[in-house]
């Protein structure tokens, strides 16, 4: 079926309700950043785990497929009633071309020429076939569902995802495409994690959207980026301060560099207060990925009308009844859903969803998707810096030529005019990651020019400090 890795949502089990109030973005830890106990990461430990987080971003596991086999028939009957899928592409506004599915009744069948449509938006590491999971609980109500691989997903051109910042020009092309088509009444999103992001990041443009159901979103991306930087300490690892006062401001270069946007821009929390669509949050508790006081702080801060669902999950569990249920009873009101274009509920009831969608006919790619999107959160939380570090435990801290220092400082201090720790600082946290001074400098803007961590010095001058070694 798929090549690729896992997916990026946790969910399931008991309903609460309820909001919290965040207060923006988290800044990386300074000082003597390191965990007791566990083991020391060594240079390549970190330059390892650095670049498996940059690539969760912008590279992750892309899923390849095939359609004709893993979206499930192209043709089939549910509750009495003819349902096709059809395949096409569209073009985005950066000239990429976008492969698309819509499910949707046959045209004899359709109980009326236009029907509310739900637009399925994936997980950074996913693609359409995760909206298969959709069919069974919106097509009964006369919805139909239309799935996208986002550029740099899945089938799409595209080499890059970029967590919304781009994937919202996306949204637009599938938004226009749907309102020329004539067969659609209404519209709203389906978004999970990127997806779902990706809705918030779109919204405020179009108030036109009926609703958006929001499944695990992010509040602000640097606070993610510096959330799972420090996600090695909590496997009891012991990393280097300034790998970790330093990731934050170093993801941020690289993504730009190699993606051509800037993950200061991906955020989220900054368009809730001027979106007013219907909005359902929804977040798995135990979710260790994008952590449910995101989703909290976003419905704190969001003007539209608003809920907010935490269930017992991760990021890529199943999700239970009770969350699909409350996310379709939103969906019919917000959509304005018709009852008399509903299928028969006794017809589904007595084992009509079961025999269409239980049977394997829609395939196994929901279970591919999470394998895809669980080896990006592997990535993105680092855990394979254990791996990287075994044999480096006692290693000592990396060593720079003096004369490459030498030079190094003089270069920044000639831009910046900073001299001293500082410029030694920033110039040894490059030069170790393989990194020019120009990126010293960068670095050094980045972080609002920060002094170093406290305590720290220059490995080899008077001892390394807390900063460097632990």
């Amino acid at each position: 079926l798929v090549q690729g890795g896992t997916t990026d949502d946790m969910g399931s089990a008991s309903s609460r309700r309820g909001s919290a109030s965040g207060n923006g973005v988290e800044g990386a830890a300074a000082g003597d950043a390191s965990a007791e106990g566990g083991e020391w990461i060594g240079p390549d430990g970190v330059a390892q785990g650095y670049e498996e987080l940059v690539n969760a971003i912008i590279r992750p596991p892309r899923m390849r497929y095939n359609p004709a086999k893993d979206l499930g028939p192209a043709e089939f009957r549910h509750c009495g009633k003819r349902f096709i899928r059809e395949d096409f592409e569209l073009t985005n506004s950066r000239e990429l071309k976008l492969q698309c599915s819509w499910w949707k009744f046959r045209a004899e069948d359709a109980p009326a020429a236009q029907l509310p449509c739900v637009i399925y938006l994936h997980g950074n590491a996913a693609c359409r076939i995760a909206a298969i999971e959709l069919l069974r609980h919106l097509l009964p109500s006369a919805v139909t569902v239309f799935a996208l691989d986002f550029a740099g997903s899945g089938l799409s051109e595209g080499e890059h995802v970029s967590l919304g910042y781009f994937e919202r020009e996306d949204v637009e092309c599938v938004v226009a495409h749907l309102r020329a088509s004539n067969q659609v009444s209404t519209v709203a999103f389906w978004g999970h994690s990127m997806g779902a992001t990706t809705a918030l990041l779109y919204g405020d443009r179009d108030p036109t959207i009926a609703a958006m159901v929001l499944d695990s979103p992010f509040a602000d991306f640097m606070q993610l980026a510096n959330e799972l930087a420090n996600n090695a300490r909590e496997h009891g690892l012991r990393v280097p301060g300034f790998a970790i006062s330093m990731a934050a401001g170093l993801i941020r270069r690289s993504v730009r560099r190699r993606a051509r946007f800037d993950p200061k821009d991906v955020t989220p929390i900054a368009n809730c207060g001027k979106c007013f669509i219907p909005a359902l949050f929804s977040h798995g508790e135990r979710d260790a990925f994008i952590r449910p006081t995101h989703s909290e702080q976003l419905h704190a801060a969001y003007a539209g009308d608003k809920n907010l669902i935490l269930f017992d999950g991760d990021h890529n569990s199943e999700r239970p009844d009770f969350f699909f249920d409350s996310a379709v009873i939103f969906l019919r009101q917000t959509l304005a859903v018709r009852e008399e274009h509903c299928l028969d509920a006794s017809a589904a009831r007595s084992g009509g969803t079961a025999a269409t969608f239980g049977g394997g006919q829609f395939g196994t790619g929901a279970a591919a998707i999470r394998r895809a999107e669980e080896e990006m959160m592997r990535q993105a939380m680092m855990v394979s810096i254990s791996d990287a570090s075994s044999g480096n435990a006692a290693a000592a801290p990396p060593q720079v030529p003096a004369e490459a220092m030498q030079e190094g400082v003089q270069g920044f201090q000639a831009v910046t005019g900073a001299g001293g720790t500082t410029a030694q600082f920033y110039v040894y946290t490059a030069l170790v990651q393989g990194e020019p001074v120009e990126t010293a400098i960068h670095m050094y803007y980045d972080s609002n020019c920060s002094p170093p961590p406290q305590g720290w010095s220059l490995p080899g001058a008077n001892g390394p400090g807390p900063g460097v070694g632990g």
